[in-house]
């Protein structure tokens, strides 16, 4: 050490520190809470992938197949299974009135040529929502983001 000179730090190494840290803090953070939105489109994904799963085995085993949803438990049933939706999620449901099954529970019924009844399974949090719908004719399946009108 030089004399005259003490040991120690500045304050403008200090405030970089502070700043390189503070912009760490600020990348790291939003990984480690979790995040809503990627549970909802994480579920939109898994329905839609369930839903591809019962229009295969209505087609593999030539008899209709049934995908059944619970909009009060929050939760849809396939292969005698329940399976529950993340906690914040609200589940709904749109299909035909002869597919319902009680006041919250119905279903979406796929066929052997493919074909279904056709809806769609509506999820929804407070930030966003998607719609997991069912062609009738087809049988096919589609995610759409729902537009979020601010109020």
């Amino acid at each position: 050490m030089k004399p005259g000179c003490t040991s120690g730090f500045t304050l403008l190494e200090l405030i970089v520190a502070l700043a390189i840290i503070a912009a760490l803090l600020a990348l790291v953070v939003p990984i480690l809470r979790p995040n809503s939105n990627a549970q909802l489109v994480s579920s939109a994904h898994t329905v839609a992938n369930a839903l591809r799963l019962s229009r295969m085995r209505a087609i593999a085993s030539n008899r209709p197949d049934s995908f059944i949803v619970d909009t009060q438990l929050g939760a849809y049933r396939m292969e005698n299974r329940t399976h529950r939706f993340p906690s914040g999620i609200r589940v709904g449901l749109y299909t035909a009135s002869e597919t319902a099954l009680g006041p919250s529970v119905g279903s979406i019924r796929f066929f052997p040529d493919g074909s279904s009844t056709g809806g769609g399974v509506l999820l929804e949090s407070d930030q966003a929502g998607y719609d997991v719908l069912v062609d009738w004719l087809t049988g096919g399946i589609s995610i759409h983001e729902r537009v979020q009108m601010h109020r």
